[in-house]
């Protein structure tokens, strides 16, 4: 009888140092917890989208977006800005290519050149997801240590209530707060959507004025030739035409730095042309 509760006596024990453990692990857990939340709030407070380079990491998001060949890590992030629905991005120096995402997923080990690209809201979010299923994975370890105990003194079976209680309240909350990321993480996926929605709408906007702009000029042109009555068009006013058409061209490409640059070479020969530097038919 006496080494029957010899080794009861043992298995509470080693419960107990196993629980031990699995609170501090707990504890420890529930403060890194507690400090991304706070730098959550902190990135929610800041509109630039800084992003953090996560090292041997790699985000792939649920769908891809656009990938190709950047000479920089900022040249990557800016790829990923530059797309309303980007959640992140996978950027490899050594091969010097990048690819943008969409969705939302978790960060995955790549390789040791590559780098998850996210921004501080998105990487502080997912860690407390992590974190938020890690607690109620200890929570859960922990009660079940404490209902295997056999409650041989009172006093174990008192401590193991009070934790129980504790767990469970604090079980309660995390559930809560999980439930309240979730929302938080839909109506942000939602504003992407309305954003790009309204995105697509200007830019056919747009693309209606520029061509109605475009079929104006050539009416004012036939016009212009009938009032004056012009037999054929010179090569002044063919060049010109086509210089307008350029111009006109160049306008849908200036939300980029190539488009705007060769738009301001082009002003910048006109304006050489006008004042007889360069030649014009």
């Amino acid at each position: 009888m006496d080494s029957i509760t010899e080794i009861q006596n043992d298995k509470i024990k080693t419960t107990l140092l196993k629980v031990e453990a699995l609170q501090k692990e707990y504890e420890v857990t529930l403060q890194q917890y507690q400090e991304a939340g706070k730098t959550y709030i902190t990135s929610l407070q800041t509109d630039s989208p800084n992003f953090i380079a996560l090292k041997g990491r790699t985000w792939w998001g649920t769908t891809g977006l656009s990938e190709g060949t950047v000479s920089s890590q900022e040249e990557c992030e800016n790829m990923c800005s530059n797309s309303n629905e980007c959640s992140g991005a996978t950027f490899n120096p050594v091969k010097h290519y990048c690819w943008t995402r969409k969705g939302d997923s978790t960060i995955t080990v790549g390789l040791d050149d590559d780098y998850a690209l996210l921004t501080k809201q998105k990487e502080s979010l997912s860690a407390m997801k992590r974190l938020n299923e890690k607690i109620l994975d200890l929570n859960t370890q922990i009660s079940d240590e404490l209902t295997n105990i056999n409650p041989q003194v009172e006093a174990q079976n008192k401590e193991k209530i009070l934790k129980q209680q504790q767990l469970n309240t604090s079980y309660k909350q995390l559930l809560e707060q999980k439930i309240e990321m979730e929302k938080q993480l839909q109506e942000y996926y939602s504003i992407e959507q309305e954003e790009d929605n309204q995105s697509i709408y200007a830019n056919q906007q747009n693309v209606s004025l520029r061509f109605w702009v475009l079929i104006t000029c050539l009416i004012l042109l036939i016009t212009i030739k009938r009032m004056f009555g012009l037999s054929s068009f010179s090569a002044s006013i063919i060049f010109w035409i086509l210089i307008f058409i350029v111009l006109l061209i160049l306008s849908y490409n200036l939300n980029t730095p190539s488009g705007f640059i060769t738009m301001l070479i082009l002003l910048f020969s006109i304006g050489l042309m006008l004042s007889g530097i360069l030649p014009t038919p």
